[in-house]
């Protein structure tokens, strides 16, 4: 269908592990786990089997309850899936492996058995939890998947020239030209507009429908709406709430979730459990604040206070602007031309953050109370926060063409040693100073 930069570690995984682990692809739902690896299957092996978990009886699952006579238990694996047996080396795609915890501790018998390959593919919620009375297995890798980020976006809508010239000009420090930038905000607003889940973008590139991107990305979010209700329901935790919070919480700069909106009963206890679901579904992504950032990002996490944002701009788009609207065509026309006085604020925060989650960051934000002149306290803050090895990376998101950057300029002068290199990312033009990079928006993908 399109590039994604996964597959590169999924060859990896092969070349290096020669069958001696299996690899376990977790991620949210629609963000195109299973197509990777039959993609991958496909290409990379002269043989493969597809089992979805989610669609087979108790009676094909029972198969992994007794694997003491491996024999035994291939002969009966390939009678119920009605061929023959794999060729030695082949692989074997354990879908939605989370509906057959036995399958998954089988992993140690099978890969000790050498004789296939085994990737793993599932929710990390329904993998937790149905996996208590079982034993996991340690020849087991795990690598997390995404919505595509940008650079897989512009591969997919075929502006590969674009993408190196973009990488060039940051390799080596170079100006783009004011013509250059501006198609290339556009592209990256078009974007924000379709995001990255895979099939919004597919029908983005068959069809150029927006109507058709919107339905779909509605499809998906109300499929993650029903599966946090599920989530709800089953352990007693409130999930849905604080996700339908999201908006109003980036609108108003809101650090707390507001407990009194659900149940005055709620209690810490239930709280976390609810983050912690919440945040294994995969559908948010948290930042949440850093007290001390001398100290380790890690040691000085505040539990208490946290943003969250949507694991795609797209599907985020479509909750704060076009869901319930007849005007989605328009909102989106605006959006690509530039022409809406909305606050896009949110839309760029919650693409960044996408960004530096895609690669490999965890980011944080800082907030701080310095005196005035007049000795009245302010309050300032960094939207992220990420760790370059020791050395700390702070990073300011404004969404208007002028603006001011005294945060970053304050933190610079509390913490200079520590710092690694500070970013403004923004729709203006690349520009360098010595500590301080100018960063537009369509080149935080370069931020490793």
């Amino acid at each position: 269908m399109f590039p994604r930069k996964i597959y590169a570690k999924l060859k990896e995984w092969k070349e290096t592990s020669k069958g001696r682990s299996a690899l376990l692809i977790e991620g949210a739902r629609r963000v195109g786990k299973t197509f990777v690896a039959t993609t991958f299957a496909k290409n990379e092996f002269y043989e493969y089997a597809l089992i979805d978990f989610s669609i087979v009886d108790d009676k094909f699952k029972n198969i992994f309850n007794d694997l003491s006579h491996i024999e035994n238990f291939f002969r009966d694996l390939f009678l119920a899936l009605d061929r023959k047996p794999l060729k030695k080396g082949s692989l074997i795609i354990f879908d939605e492996v989370q509906f057959c915890p036995k399958a998954r501790q089988a992993i140690k018998a099978l890969v000790a058995d050498a004789r296939y390959y085994y990737i793993e593919t599932g929710s990390l919620v329904s993998i937790k939890e149905n996996t208590r009375d079982i034993l996991l297995p340690s020849e087991e890798e795990a690598i997390q998947m995404h919505p595509l980020d940008y650079e897989e976006f512009l591969l997919a809508i075929d502006q590969t020239y674009e993408l190196e010239i973009l990488k060039e000009a940051y390799k080596n420090h170079q100006q783009i030209s004011n013509n250059l930038h501006q198609k290339f905000m556009k592209n990256y607003r078009l974007y924000l507009s379709v995001g990255g889940m895979p099939q919004a973008v597919l029908a983005y590139l068959t069809s150029k429908d927006f109507f058709l991107v919107e339905r779909i990305k509605s499809n998906i979010l109300k499929l993650y709406e029903d599966d946090l209700k599920k989530i709800d329901q089953t352990y007693g935790t409130f999930c849905y709430s604080i996700y339908s919070q999201i908006p109003t919480m980036l609108t108003k700069h809101s650090f707390k979730f507001k407990n009194c909106s659900v149940s005055s009963r709620v209690d810490s206890y239930v709280f976390k459990n609810s983050m912690n679901k919440l945040i294994e579904s995969k559908i948010v992504i948290p930042v949440y604040r850093c007290l001390d950032p001398q100290g380790g990002f890690l040691l000085s996490k505040d539990d208490s206070n946290f943003k969250l944002y949507l694991l795609d701009v797209g599907l985020f788009t479509s909750l704060i602007y076009a869901k319930g609207h007849n005007n989605q065509d328009s909102i989106y026309q605006k959006l690509i031309l530039d022409d809406t006085h909305l606050n896009l604020g949110m839309l760029y925060e919650n693409a960044i953050a996408q960004t530096l989650v895609a690669n490999n960051f965890i980011p944080y934000y800082y907030l701080w109370i310095d005196l005035n002149g007049n000795n009245t306290p302010h309050y300032y803050e960094l939207d992220f926060l990420v760790q370059k090895g020791y050395k700390i990376v702070p990073i300011e998101v404004k969404s208007s063409r002028s603006f001011a950057i005294k945060s970053l300029d304050l933190f610079e002068k509390k913490y200079s040693k520590n710092i690694f290199h500070r970013y403004c990312i923004s729709p203006k033009p690349i520009k360098y100073e010595s500590s301080l990079t100018y960063l537009p928006f369509y080149l935080s993908f370069c931020l490793e």
